[in-house]
């Protein structure tokens, strides 16, 4: 029995010197000393008996937590912060059930949360990019540790919109791309739809086209339309860029005539194509011979077709259809005046250019008259819509002539049937000028 009595006499000796460890610091710290308490926990740091403790680590978390948000004492210990993380990090890896946290160590984990929310926002106001990015990426840090731990009063949670938003913003502004990046892709994937938040999602394709991330482009893009449908022709010139700057010309043209035979394309589908083939950069051009840009305006018109037969009331379809073909039978007359000289095989080629240019004059001429009659009747107009009824009449006026003096002297009836289509549009010029 002596023996034992001893053993426990030891023990109790030992408990009351491991307390007596940490008696200084809960003192300070209990009557707000923190100056003084964070004193005491460096002393604990450096004594070897106590320092790997994960009590000891709670300690210097709750002191140092203290003086973060004490404006004035966080002025005299600048990087007071860094050490309140690493000492919360230290904590949670040495006792994972956070058993102690939990019951006296939750103000400590509030005050990180809190305060570095408080001084992002501060810097935030005050465009100080950098600072509140530093500042929201620790709250976020917390957040997440609170959210999965449930600390809380409502339990676990997964995301802290409003912390994540501001941390995406702020690394925005700062220039830290690839971090706002990560920000706002994690506020899509739970699909949040407000409409403050759909400029993240212009974000993340824009970044996603730059990277090259097909991979990521792919999957935000679905979410962007589900959430915001009727901004679909705003996603769809997204797509338009990311196959742009990803894929040549020419295999856009075969994608889009793909997508139109399988019926996958809408109004909108067909539009973003046809404004994209009709005015492609000009790095896209600079590999095309002068068939295969030829083929692309052609792809473009077809296009515009396209979304005037699903929409035969928008009267700019059918013109954009009509001019592109105009131009075409621009280029053909230009490689027409090309070929002089009195040659067999000039006056061949010359033939062959004229048969070309008797074809898509007509689709000219049809595409532009059905623009011509659906601007016509539209009333009010818009002001781009009377501007292109005003160039509808002359570009008519240009190709029935060009039709009726082509036909002078060999068919007569469609001399005279061209010629009073020319004077019909000739008397119209400058009549819809807004």
């Amino acid at each position: 029995m002596k023996k034992v009595f001893l053993f426990l006499s030891f023990a109790a000796l030992g408990l009351i010197s491991t307390a007596q460890n940490y008696n200084a610091v809960l003192i300070d710290y209990q009557t707000a000393k923190f100056d003084d308490a964070k004193k005491d926990v460096d002393k604990l740091m450096a004594d070897p008996k106590v320092k790997d403790k994960a009590e000891t680590y709670l300690w210097k978390l709750k002191v140092y937590s203290e003086i973060y948000a004490d404006t004035v004492l966080n002025a005299k210990y600048p990087n007071i912060l860094p050490e309140a993380i690493d000492a919360f990090e230290q904590y949670a890896a040495k006792e994972p059930d956070l058993k102690l946290l939990k019951v006296d160590g939750t103000r400590a984990v509030s005050l990180l949360y809190n305060q570095s929310f408080n001084y992002g926002r501060n810097y935030f106001k005050n465009s100080d990019w950098a600072a509140a990015f530093n500042s929201f990426s620790t709250c976020q840090k917390v957040s997440e540790f609170i959210g999965k731990n449930g600390l809380n009063t409502n339990g676990k949670y997964t995301i802290d919109t409003t912390v994540v938003l501001y941390t995406g913003y702020a690394a925005q502004n700062a220039g830290k791309q690839a971090e706002a990046a990560v920000r706002y892709k994690s506020l899509a994937d739970w699909k949040i739809g407000d409409k403050d938040f759909e400029d993240i999602y212009k974000f993340i394709l824009d970044y996603d086209t730059r990277q090259k991330d097909a991979a990521s482009f792919k999957k935000y893009l679905p979410v962007a339309k589900e959430l915001y449908p009727q901004d679909m022709a705003i996603w769809n010139q997204f797509d338009m860029n990311y196959m742009s700057s990803n894929s040549s010309l020419l295999d856009i043209v075969a994608k889009f005539r793909t997508d139109d035979a399988a019926g996958k394309l809408t109004e909108d589908d067909y539009i973003t194509y046809a404004e994209s083939f009709a005015s492609p950069e000009k790095a896209q051009l600079t590999s095309l011979d002068s068939t295969q840009k030829v083929n692309v305006k052609m792809a473009s018109a077809d296009a515009f077709i396209k979304a005037y037969n699903l929409n035969n009331k928008a009267g700019l379809y059918a013109f954009n259809a009509g001019v592109l073909y105009y131009s075409i039978f621009g280029d053909l007359d230009d490689r027409y005046y090309g070929l002089r000289g009195e040659s067999a095989d000039l006056k061949s080629q010359r033939d062959a250019v004229v048969k070309q240019q008797q074809e898509v004059g007509s689709k000219a001429i049809e595409w532009l008259e059905k623009g011509y009659n659906a601007l016509k009747a539209k009333e009010p107009r818009e002001k781009s819509e009377s501007n292109s009824l005003n160039r509808t009449v002359d570009y008519l006026a240009n190709l029935y002539v060009w039709k009726r003096d082509k036909s002078r002297g060999s068919n007569p009836k469609d001399y005279d049937a061209f010629d009073a289509k020319y004077k019909l549009y000739d008397s119209e010029h400058d009549k819809y000028k807004p």
